[in-house]
Formats: structure tokens, sequence, C-alpha cells
């Protein structure tokens, strides 16, 4: 954007501009907020901005068809015409004698205030209520003013930039603070629906709100959102919903799925901490701006949050990959504790304005990141079953309901073992890279067979490093390399391989090309950003740019070597590092994607892969991904550790468990060997090591794998000991879900299963015994029958 401007010197015009710089003044609310990630206690008056965030949400999508007609949930209400714009709300909470009944189930009942649209919900059975505004018996005890206490009190508010000033920044507004009115309300047969509409800003932005039989949705139509001269980043709908503030003597805590899950639990007196939580639902967009961080990616777009016996658990059903999760704790605005989706629309990119420097300016997508719906689900839970568990074993139901996903039927009475192993990879030589073998396929003939001597069984194989030029030769991944054995090699040992019923994955990367090969030129095939730069990646470890792969390109790559795989004899493939666990969108004209089509196209090479080989494996799999794979590859066991997330909880894997396998980081790779042993334990996960022949050492200076502990026969004996005590733990529960996970005490924890079983691990360094059990130091045991009361 040009900073050339051309002055006016009409008076008239003049005095226009000034009348509107002084309503913006005057106009509380909208203020500049550019503060880092967590504000400062100064930024805290204001609304979090885009800009805080790390990572974005992208992707512009083509126009959707109309909205459907209303929800047709059971109901009391029936559809009513619509009514005239509401008067300016008062700047209050609505007042509840005026509610009305809007829908009920057997289980709920919903009802709605017509002037503001804010909602409350009542299990009939137990009379808790959730609400999409502040609880009014707590409100007397909020302190917070300003800007931030009417935005606690509205039910929407968006943040915005005007994109006609290059100096602009994004401001946040609620809409009972930009003088909003109701439009359109109307009773439906599952709800209600109804436009708020920002009267300052001249937004308006349509919504339904519908009851399911033991759920609410909250809905934004995008077609039918409407701006005037600002553009709209993004928008937090009910963001307020089933909020809570801290009671002594009472249980509270915010779920996040940070890496595998984390706990936000409520503490008294936090005024002065201003941290929040802030993450895009399938990590970061490399086509836009992101922050660089350390914080895992967000896979399963869920969340939650209980207070007292009171809990439920948000689902983001549809829109979430343009979505962003935001929770704050008590006293980072208020007293309460909320979680909420984000929804965007726009996001910041740097437009670059040379090609061979870093010189240019951040600005905002132009188009608005549409989908047909952006759809939340609050599941709404009974008293008696209100923890962490009881929130992701809803979410396992959806999974199974509405995702596709089936129970596990494991394959033996002894659980999986997964074994990686690494054919080649290339270090610097002194002219040009040198190659460097790890493992022949005969060499893999060799592994498995000493594996299977020390008696593990319900083997696999995830074969790496085969393709031509080694792991870190992207592209062009057939033949297999003739330093390896070639092709014929591998299909003697997959031949082989089969005759020990053991199935072979050949891991592959369709993200990156640093060889050219397969036709790739990185001007015509690269992925672009907005600012239509190719996108690089760049290698830690010999600090050379590696090209991203535009996503479509990458995807016809995928399907048009699935004959190949077949013809090696492949039981599947193990996509890592990009297929199932990135999502980008792409700017090149060529093979244009918005992250909603980049997402649907990785759908489609994981199904044509199942359908061609009968097997997919996924690194660190994303939600979408879940119905098609077979196994989890290195699921994140721990959270990111920001300072104000308490402790780490298995979310996912109590989601999972029994559903698909999954394993941790590789058991060679600890770091806290015995730790990291039990927590697997703990986690339900199965047990994976990374090997090669060669010696450890000759793999040093590695471009990519360079690990310090890789030869199999350092750890034959160890992985064999340590395969009787999965099998011991876990063999009896691979098809049995998760149904319970507490601590029994300061770092003794218990997970129960279907059926009866639990598992309790100590890791102090202290025997542990309650009357009922002891558990050793530094072990674990496993109760038949479960704990008695």
């Amino acid at each position: 954007m040009s900073r050339n401007r051309v002055w006016v010197t009409s008076a008239a015009v003049t005095a226009v501009a000034l009348a509107a710089g002084l309503y913006l003044l005057r106009a509380p609310g909208d203020r500049p907020l550019y503060a880092a990630d967590p504000p400062t206690a100064a930024a805290a008056a204001g609304a979090p901005s885009a800009a805080q965030a790390a990572g974005a949400a992208a992707g512009a999508g083509a126009a959707q068809p109309p909205p459907p007609e209303a929800a047709t949930a059971a109901g009391t209400a029936q559809p009513q015409p619509a009514a005239a714009a509401s008067a300016a709300p008062r700047l209050a909470l609505p007042d509840e004698a005026g509610f009305r009944p809007a829908a009920e189930s057997a289980a709920l009942k919903l009802w709605v205030d017509d002037k503001t649209a804010h909602f409350k919900v009542e299990h009939k059975q137990s009379g808790q209520t959730w609400r999409s505004y502040p609880d009014p018996e707590q409100w007397p005890k909020e302190t917070i003013t300003g800007n931030w206490r009417n935005n606690l009190m509205s039910p929407i508010m968006a943040e915005y930039i005007d994109a006609s000033n290059s100096k602009s920044q994004a401001k946040t507004i609620s809409w009972l603070e930009d003088r909003g009115a109701l439009e359109s309300f109307q009773l439906t047969a599952g709800g209600f629906r109804a436009t708020f509409h920002f009267t300052g800003t001249q937004f308006k932005i349509p919504v339904e709100v519908r009851m399911k039989e033991d759920s609410v949705e909250t809905v934004i139509y995008d077609r039918e959102i409407k701006e005037g001269k600002l553009s709209l980043l993004n928008v937090k709908l009910y963001p307020l919903f089933g909020s809570a503030a801290y009671k002594e003597q009472e249980e509270g805590y915010v779920v996040v799925p940070d890496g595998s899950g984390a706990l936000i639990r409520f503490k008294p007196n936090l005024t002065n901490d201003k941290s929040f939580y802030r993450a895009s639902v399938y990590g970061a967009d490399s086509a836009f701006f992101n922050e660089k961080t350390a914080r895992n990616p967000l896979r399963l777009p869920v969340f939650g949050m209980k207070a007292g016996s009171r809990a439920f658990v948000g689902v983001m059903v549809s829109g979430e990959e343009y979505g962003k999760l935001f929770a704050a704790p008590g006293g980072a605005f208020g007293q309460y504790y909320w979680v909420t989706p984000e929804w965007q629309y726009r996001t910041k990119y740097f437009q670059a304005t040379g090609k061979k420097t870093q010189t240019g300016f951040f600005t905002y997508s132009k188009d608005r990141f549409t989908v047909p719906e952006r759809v939340t689900r609050y599941y709404l839970l009974e008293p008696g079953r209100s923890d962490y568990a009881a929130m992701a074993d809803k979410y396992r139901t959806y999974l199974i309901k509405e995702k596709g996903l089936k129970p596990l039927r494991p394959k033996s009475g002894d659980v999986p073992f997964y074994a990686d192993i690494i054919g080649a990879d290339i270090k610097k030589g002194l002219l040009w890279d040198k190659y460097i073998t790890g493992t022949t396929t005969t060499e893999a003939a060799d592994i498995v067979k000493g594996l299977l001597a020390h008696g593990i069984g319900n083997l696999t194989v995830q074969y790496a490093g085969w393709q031509d030029g080694g792991y870190s030769s992207y592209g062009g991944l057939f033949p297999v390399d003739s330093r390896l054995g070639g092709n014929e090699g591998m299909k003697r040992f997959i031949d082989y391989a089969h005759s020990e019923r053991i199935p072979v994955y050949l891991t592959a990367n369709y993200t990156l090309n640093s060889n050219g090969r397969d036709g790739f030129w990185p001007m015509f095939d690269g992925m672009r950003d907005l600012s239509g730069t190719v996108l690089e990646f760049e290698n830690p470890a010999n600090r050379e740019m590696t090209t991203l792969v535009s996503p479509k390109f990458a995807a016809r790559l995928a399907d048009g070597d699935l004959k190949m795989y077949k013809e090696l004899g492949a039981d599947g493939v193990y996509y890592n590092e990009g297929i199932g666990q990135y999502l980008n969108s792409d700017f090149n004209s060529r093979y244009s994607a918005s992250r909603s089509e980049a997402l649907q196209s990785q759908r489609g090479i994981l199904k044509q892969t199942k359908e061609a080989l009968g097997g997919v494996n996924v690194e660190n799999a994303n939600l979408y991904a879940l119905d098609q794979v077979d196994h989890i590859h290195r699921l994140a066991d721990t959270y990111s550790y920001d300072i104000f997330v308490d402790e780490p909880i298995p979310f996912a894997q109590i989601v999972l468990h029994g559903l698909v396998t999954y394993t941790s980081e590789w058991s060679n790779l600890r770091e806290q060997y015995r730790n990291e042993f039990l927590r697997s334990i703990e986690y339900g996960a199965y047990p994976a090591y990374v090997f090669t022949s060669a010696s450890s050492g000759s793999m040093k200076g590695a471009y990519s794998i360079w690990y310090y502990s890789m030869d199999y026969r350092d750890w034959l004996e160890k992985a064999a000991e340590e395969y009787k005590r999965f099998n011991e733990a876990l063999g009896a529960v691979q098809d049995k879900f998760i149904t319970g996970h507490r601590a029994l005490a300061p770092n003794v924890m218990e997970t129960a299963y279907e059926g009866g079983q639990t598992v309790i691990v100590n890791y102090n360094e202290q025997d542990y015994s309650d009357g009922r059990v002891r558990v050793p130091a530094q072990d674990f045991i496993v109760v038949k029958g479960g704990l008695k009361p």
C-alpha cells in the first residue's frame, strides 16, 4: 500500500474528517491494540488484538450457498416472524425476568432475551443453568471497569481494521459498546435467529442458536455478514458462555487441548496476572504472518470448563480451520474464567516490496475467509460426571457418531510395537553432500529378526530414508536408493516381513522439495504466501533453504506414487511432517487453495492411500485425519508450559484410546527415561523405537536424522524388557476406552478402563500406599477389578 497521500484542501471535506475523528476519539472501545501476547497490565484495559496471537487461521474461501433452514431439533417454540430492530440495549446484564422459552428437549430447556439475544440453558433434571453472560450472582463482585466491563456483558465482540488507512491498527469493539441493535430476531423450531448490528462500525453478523438433545449450538452465517467501510478481523460469539469465578471449596478449571491437554485451574487473587491462551486450530498457516513460539499446535478443536459440579465441553463443529481458541484465566479480564472460539475472518501477512531483501510492511488480507457455517456445540454434562475424563468421553462419542471413527479391533493380545528403521541420510562433505547409510534392506531384515528373537511381537515397521538420496533428499522419492538394495531389495524385505505377519509402511514427506525431481520448479510449483513470495524452510543443520511444495501439487504427486508403493508390496504410507499434520493456504495461482480446500485435499490423499494400500499412519495428526488413519505416531504427551497453565492431562489420549493406536516419543530418545516410560503407561501409549544397523556415531552430522542412540543392538534387551511391561499394563485393554483419570496423591496417577481395570503409576522415589494398594517407587501396578472406594 502506497504511503503517498493526496491532500484535500476543501474546507467542507476537512470539517467532515475532523468530525469523524472526534467521534472515533469519543467512542469507547475503539482503541488500538498491538500489545504482545500475553498483554501488559496497561493493555489489559482493552481487548487482545489479532496481532498478539502466535499463528493464524487463513485461506480465502469461495462464495458459499445460503445457510440451511433453521434446525428442527425437538422444541416447543414455533417459528415466528422476524421482529423489527430493537433499540440500543442498556449497558448491563440482561434482565432474566424478561426471558422467554425458545426450545425444549427431553433434557434441556432454552430461554432467550429478545432484546440482547443472550440466552440460558437449563438442565431440567438437575436444575443447573448455563448462561451466555456472566452469572448475575457473582457479578456484583466484579471490579473491572471501562471497555472490558462492557465486553464481558456483551453477547458478541469483534476486532476490525480500517483497510483504507495504512496506519490503522486493529481495534476491538463489543456490540453493547458500539450501540448495538438487534435485527430480525425470530424464534425457530430449535431455538432462535437474529442479526447483531454494530451501528457504529456498521457490521451486521447473523447468528443462530439451536438446541439439540444434550447440547446447544451457536452458529455464524458467513455469507450473510455485512461490512461497511471497515474490515472484520475476528469475532467472539457468546464468549462468556458457561463462565465462572473462583469459589472457595469448589473445584474449577478450564480444559485446553494444548499438546495432550492441559488444565487452567481456578485460583484466587490473580488480578495482577494478565496472561491468556490463544492458539490457532490445526496450527499456524505459513501463508500468513506467524509469531515464532514453542507452543504445541492445537490438533483437536475442543475445549471445556468445570465449575463445581457444573461443566460443559465445547466442540468447534464446522469452520474450525478458521478458528482460534481463546481462554482467559480469572484476573486477566475481570474475575471470570472463560474459554471461547475466536473466529478468524482476516489475518496479517507481510507484503514484501523487494525480491532479495526483507523490505516490506505488514497488512491484512483483503478478502474475508468464508465457510458456510461456523458452529460451536456446547455439550452440557450431568453433575455426577463432570470432570475432564467425562468431557473426553463426550467428545469421543461425538467422533464416533459424527466423524466416522470406529472402535479398535486389536490383531493380537500383545500390544503393538513400532520400529522406525532409518535407511540413510546425508551430511555436509568436502565438495558435496555425503551419503550416510543407516540400514540397508538386508540389514532391516536382521533388525526384525533380532526383535522377534527377543520376544517382541505385534510388530509394525516404518522404513524412513529409503528414497534416492536419503532422508534429507526431498522430492522424487522413487526408486528406492540402490545403495540400500533398490526396489528389488525393498520387495525382498517386505516379503520377508509379511512371512512373519509384519506390516511395513514406507515413510514419506511430500511437503518439501530440495532436489527438483518430479518436474518441480520452485517458481511455478512452490507454495506462496499472500504477498506472492515462494515459501522456504531453513534446515537448521546446514542452513540451506528448501522450498515448500504447493499442497495441491503435493497431493498430485502422492496420488501418482501410490502404484509404486503397491508394486513394492507396502502395507501403507507413514506421512510425517506434512499431510494430516500441517495445514496451509496457498496463493500460487496455478494451485491456489484456501485453508478449507487444503484440508479437503489432504483428506482426499489419505483416503486414496488407504483404499490403494490398506493403511495410513500420520505423525501427531490433526482431527480431520483421524477417520482415515490406522495409527498416530509420536502423539504429543505434554503441554507448552505457559505460566498460567497448571498441569498436563491425557485428554487426547482419553479420547483416542480404543479408537486408534498411538505412541509417544521414541523410547530410545527419551530425555527423562524412567518418567517418560511411566507416562506412556499412564497415557495408554504403545512402545516405539527408532533404529539403524549402523553405529549411532556413524550418523553424526546428518542433516535430519542424527540421534545419539539408534544402534538397534544396544536396545534389544531393554526393548524386550519394556515390551513385557507394556503388555502387563495395556495388553488386556487395547480395545477399551479410558473411563477415568485422577491423582490419588501427588505424583501418583490412576487411569481407569472399561471393564474395571486400572493402572496406577507412582512417579515418586518412595513407595506409595493408601491402605488399599501399594505401588513401588518409580513403577506401576495393574488392578484388575479397579480400586475399592
